[in-house]
């Protein structure tokens, strides 16, 4: 085994520098760095154990492939912050009158960001602005002819119309179940919480085995 140590390798004029063949690898060992100061072009080869100075580019011909047999971390975005939270009994809910739905159980939660033991609310974390989604549903019992179940969503201690939907009783004493969906542009710090109301003549539970509010953030919009 042989090997050359230069300062640079420069191509000759109008020409181009080639390392090895097309099949070739090249590694650079685990320990070493190599800096790129401009463009960084594979065009079929393989290079390991490298970075890439921040500022820079790495570029990838047509042709070639980026293949990953370990774990790729920091490529592009993921979908979090993101939770889950539903109640851990029924939460009863008195006539004509919004309730906030205690989620006191977390299926999960990303960053920490969800408030499953005070105020049940979701708070987007330092950094995270940006289009979140949520899905939420409330089960409520015995709401009997044109007798209605009401769900919303609060931002920040306040009704919002576009996650506000609600539902009439066809019938007498029957369960009424709210499945809906949002997209809210959210900054730091806004919170989120799940509302319901009914306009039954006395106090109904809300079913907790079919209530939740699940929420993420959209990755790239």
């Amino acid at each position: 085994m042989s090997e050359v140590k230069v300062d640079k390798i420069s191509p000759r004029s109008g020409t181009d520098v080639t390392l090895g063949d097309a099949s070739d690898t090249f590694t650079i060992p685990a320990s070493a760095t190599l800096d790129v100061n401009g463009t960084l072009d594979l065009a079929g080869s393989t290079m390991t154990g490298f970075t890439i100075p921040s500022g820079q580019t790495l570029t990838v011909a047509s042709g070639g492939t980026i293949t990953n047999s370990g774990t790729a971390t920091g490529f592009g975005e993921d979908n979090t912050p993101s939770f889950s939270a539903y109640p851990s009994g029924g939460v009863a809910c008195s006539a004509s009158t919004w309730t906030k739905v205690s989620l006191q159980t977390e299926r999960w939660d990303t960053d920490s960001a969800f408030d499953s033991t005070t105020n049940y609310r979701f708070t987007v974390p330092a950094g995270e602005g940006g289009k979140y989604v949520f899905h939420y549903a409330v089960t409520n019992t015995g709401l009997d002819d044109n007798e209605s179940l009401n769900v919303a969503l609060y931002k920040n201690g306040s009704r919002e119309n576009n996650g506000y939907t609600w539902q009439y009783s066809a019938n007498t004493n029957k369960y009424i179940n709210i499945v809906a969906s949002v997209v809210l542009d959210l900054s730091a710090t806004d919170y989120i919480e799940l509302w319901t109301m009914q306009n039954e003549t006395e106090t109904r539970s809300v079913e907790a085995a079919y209530t939740y509010l699940t929420g993420f953030k959209l990755a790239g919009v």
